[in-house]
């Protein structure tokens, strides 16, 4: 699979009403961040201080859901990998609106021809959904073809809120190193009731820079469309060179 395919890892918006009928979707034309700055700086200084330990690759996602020209939902998402494979994420509005999630774990892969990794993480939210929540992603590539999927289990803990699972899974091919294509599937179950949502998935690359566009639930009256924008940035260790060789200047 070409690299500038990325691993997406978006999911809908959790509503505490029971399912299929539940409203996925914040009827608003901007979804105010009224975030903790002081958690946030911490997640950042917690992997600054991974960082400077090895290099590191950190993915910049932001996904705009659309139903109505009214009915919109903004999901910003940063996540960290470090040379050593310890996982870091960041998101907002992502198990539900107006929420901040942390979520933290450490990568097993290998392959040759074929690649696989796991990813097994663990997770804390607070906000509209407050809770603990634990996870694994996966990802197998062949040649042009991938399959990547998340699989997650959150509970509330706080009284009145619903604890949820949710599966995203994607397999799609790389027509180049500029456009791939696919589907796609989400699963929620939620009060012990489950909703499936079938999908059909096209990026385009660019350097640095994907391109998604997801339809879901395309031959259904609750047919909506996801828009993102991913930028991905490798941060290497810097070296100095002196008479003893190579040196470590971070």
């Amino acid at each position: 699979m070409a690299n500038c395919i990325l691993l997406l890892r978006i999911q809908l918006l959790k509503s505490q009403d029971p399912m299929p009928s539940r409203n996925l979707f914040i009827v608003t034309n901007r979804i105010p961040l009224t975030i903790s700055v002081s958690a946030i700086g911490l997640f950042i200084a917690v992997l600054s201080t991974i960082n400077a330990q090895s290099q590191s690759k950190w993915v910049f996602e932001q996904y705009n859901y659309i139903r109505q020209p009214d009915a919109s939902a903004f999901v910003p998402m940063v996540h960290i990998q470090t040379k050593n494979n310890w996982y870091g994420e960041l998101r907002y509005n992502y198990e539900d609106a107006q929420t901040l999630s942390f979520f933290g774990g450490k990568t097993l892969n290998g392959g040759k021809s074929l690649t696989w990794s796991i990813t097994p993480m663990s997770g804390y939210s607070t906000g509209k959904f407050t809770g603990v929540s634990a996870g694994i992603n996966n990802e197998i590539e062949w040649k042009d073809f991938y399959f990547s999927a998340q699989s997650q289990y959150s509970m509330a803990t706080k009284k009145g809120m619903a604890n949820f699972f949710f599966n995203w899974s994607e397999a799609g091919y790389s027509f180049s190193d500029y456009f791939y294509s696919g589907i796609a599937m989400q699963f929620t179950r939620q009060q012990q009731k489950g909703y499936l949502e079938p999908g059909v998935v096209s990026g385009l690359c660019f350097r640095n820079f994907t391109l998604p566009f997801y339809v879901f639930n395309p031959l259904r009256s609750d047919c909506y469309f996801v828009l993102g924008l991913n930028y991905e940035y490798n941060l290497k260790k810097k070296y100095k060179i002196d008479k003893s060789g190579l040196q470590d200047i971070n």
